[in-house]
């Protein structure tokens, strides 16, 4: 058999035609792989993506375009023209959560129509992984048996440290990911090989109807085990080794890096993107992926070599580096936006990404900068070193602990406590960022801090984004007060940020006499209330029909409100602004949008500001002392210099670098 490059040359390297003419000598002597895909508009790492399936076998490459981008796709545009791919402009469903289903169908009557092959259908941010010693699809249906289909597990990389965006190959990055789920396919997303011509329909996971001309395939799973029947997610989400992954995975890498992440955020229609408070919960969820894995590393040469033989492609090369350069100033302009992705990228571009939101876990060593509602104390303590055989916080006083205490499981949320001084209790709340978190190494906001501080804490653990709008929680928490639990401390402080802030205002009039610590809180998502507010969906969909559904009345008893937010950050302002009373004392953190302790934590601000709450002498002129060290926070310096731009005073703003870093060799002096 003739083997082609992309020039036409006979090479054994390389599998893949890159002109249509010599497609069809190649396919009369192997069998077909099909590929589809949806791209709603172009990446610099498609070039990747497209190298690494040819490298695996894919011989047509079908990819669905959004019809209105038509002509303003260069790349795909001369890569069609080689032959490389097969362009198909689509009209794009307006909800981007439906376009992977129609994909799926539109590549499946592909399928249906043809025979002597495979098809397989991904998503940009999929790549199929063998991990037997086969080298292409082909041969590895053929060691499955002739399988006639084979079901994946899909494994999820995360960006380990990596912050800038590179444009480019993205594979590298792939390194660090989620463990790999076993057992029963409950829980676990799939990607399936399919023969074909058998189905005449397929979802983003599956083959799905009758199979064409009747009869049972044979379907395997990633291990090449047959698949138990009746072949449906509900007998799979039911029986124990229905998932494996010895033979194949899909490698699926959301987030190469936090600014790649956000990048690729922002392509989407506005309307469509998450709010800050969802970006920061996916960002850490993604950055706690940290199980070694050496991803696609084996064929890097592979893929170097098929990724240059496509660059050779007439147009190609140039096609690529506007691409890139057209990323470069997109993500230059998105820095000097005012909104919530451009206020993350300025912070990381100026390596102060806003870190993983677990207030008490800045001891240790920092992983990837995130964009989170909630910072770490720094300079607390350190538990002891080594993996303990329990959480800290549990060891405390579980049976052999030294500590009195208790632990509820609620059925959305989990309540602890732990007793020490009972001269103050100091009760947290989660904010968004740490619900995704359901490992049990999962620690209570601020554990740390307040353990230094021999406080009694009592931590609210969230495993949705609810807002805390739990009737079980809520009657929970209410019996608590009435059983005087809160009267048995002498002092109660109720604190959190975002989701967690609201919450440490709404349960506030449970302990008369506390004081709040509120970080950037909501008052109410209550439509009728807050009309203006069009964040946190998902908080606006729970019930505020609720018991302690809105600060602004929860608050007349307590001693008083510390509440830090930023000024400038419409959203947050208009919250504060519907807290009324002496007892609330908002203090102002300009320029750090929705993330004022983040902003704290990265100025060496938070761990103070919070220990003078606790020791209950922080006032608004103790505190606007401290923040004046802010002044040498790069966030600060860049938000500033946006603010007084959006504002009209460009002149202004120019002499703001130059005074910044003159206050950076003082401070050095």
């Amino acid at each position: 058999m003739k083997i082609y490059t992309l020039d036409g040359n006979s090479d054994k390297r390389s599998p893949h035609p890159g002109r249509r003419e010599e497609v069809i000598e190649y396919m009369t002597s192997s069998p077909k792989l099909f590929l589809g895909c949806f791209l709603r508009d172009e990446r610099s790492d498609f070039l990747e993506w497209l190298a690494w399936h040819r490298v695996i076998g894919a011989s047509h490459v079908h990819i669905f375009t959004d019809e209105k981008t038509a002509g303003n796709t260069p790349l795909l545009d001369v890569l069609a023209a080689a032959g490389a791919i097969i362009l198909h402009p689509v009209p794009s469903d307006p909800d981007i959560l439906e376009e992977p289903r129609n994909t799926a169908l539109r590549f499946a009557a592909l399928e249906a129509g043809e025979t002597g092959g495979y098809g397989l259908c991904l998503s940009q941010d999929d790549y199929f992984r063998i991990n037997s010693r086969a080298q292409t699809v082909q041969s590895l249906m053929r060691a499955c048996g002739g399988a006639d289909v084979l079901s994946a597990p899909v494994h999820v990389f995360g960006p380990g440290d990596r912050i800038a965006h590179a444009p480019g190959p993205v594979l590298h990055t792939a390194t660090q990911r989620a463990p790999v789920p076993s057992g029963t396919a409950a829980g676990c997303a799939l990607r399936s090989v399919v023969r074909l011509g058998l189905f005449g329909a397929r979802s983003p996971e599956l083959p799905t109807g009758p199979m064409q001309g009747g009869g049972s395939p044979k379907w395997v799973n990633g291990d090449g085990a047959e698949m138990p029947e009746p072949f449906s997610r509900l007998t799979w989400n039911e029986t124990p080794g229905a998932i494996g992954a010895a033979k194949a995975a899909i490698l699926t890498l959301p987030a190469p890096s936090v600014e790649t992440f956000l990048l690729r955020i922002a392509s989407l229609p506005e309307r469509k993107q998450p709010d800050a408070e969802t970006l920061a919960a996916e960002l850490d969820r993604l950055a706690a992926m940290r199980e070694p894995d050496p991803g696609l590393s084996a064929r890097a040469d592979a893929i170097m070599r098929e990724t240059e033989a496509l660059m050779a492609l007439p147009g190609v090369a140039k096609a690529q580096a506007d691409l890139c350069a057209r990323e470069v100033a997109r993500l230059d302009a998105l820095r000097a936006d005012p909104s919530d992705i451009g206020r993350l990228l300025a912070a990381a571009r100026e390596q102060d990404a806003p870190a993983p939101p677990k207030l008490p876990r800045a001891e240790k060593p920092e992983t990837a900068p995130q964009p989170a509602d909630a910072g770490a104390l720094p300079g607390t303590d350190t538990p002891a070193t080594g993996t303990p055989a329990l959480p800290p916080w549990f060891a405390e006083i579980h049976t052999g602990g030294d500590r009195e205490g208790f632990y509820t499981r609620l059925k959305h949320h989990a309540v602890a406590c732990i007793r020490r001084d009972d001269a103050r209790l100091v009760v947290t709340f989660d904010n968004l960022s740490n619900v995704n978190d359901l490992s049990p190494e999962r620690e209570p906001w601020a554990y740390n801090f307040l353990r230094s501080n021999d406080c009694s804490h009592l931590s609210i653990m969230a495993r949705r984004k609810d807002w805390y709008r739990d009737p079980q929680l809520i009657a929970y928490l209410e019996k608590l007060s009435a059983e005087g639990f809160f009267q048995q401390f002498g002092k109660v402080f109720m604190t959190g940020t975002s989701m967690g802030g609201f919450a440490a205002l709404a349960f506030a009039s449970l302990a008369p006499g506390a004081t709040i610590i509120s970080f950037s809180p909501q008052t109410t998502l209550d439509e009728s209330l807050v009309p203006w507010e069009e964040r946190f969906l998902v908080g606006r969909r729970r019930d505020w029909s609720l018991p302690h559904s809105d600060c602004a009345f929860e608050i007349d008893d307590i001693e008083k409100a510390f509440v830090f937010y930023d000024p400038f950050f419409e959203p947050d302002r208009r919250h504060v602004e519907r807290l009324e009373g002496d007892n609330v004392i908002p203090l102002k953190t300009w320029f750090s949008g929705h993330f004022s302790p983040v902003f704290l934590r990265r100025a060496n601000l938070l761990k103070p500001v919070m220990q003078h709450a606790l020791d209950d002498t922080l006032t608004p002129a103790v505190f606007y002392t401290l923040f004046r060290e802010r002044r040498l926070l790069p966030w600060y310096r860049k938000s500033l210099e946006t603010n007084l731009v959006e504002r009209g005073h460009a002149a202004l703003a120019r002499r703001v670098a130059p005074a910044f870093r003159k206050l950076k060799r003082q401070a050095a002096e």
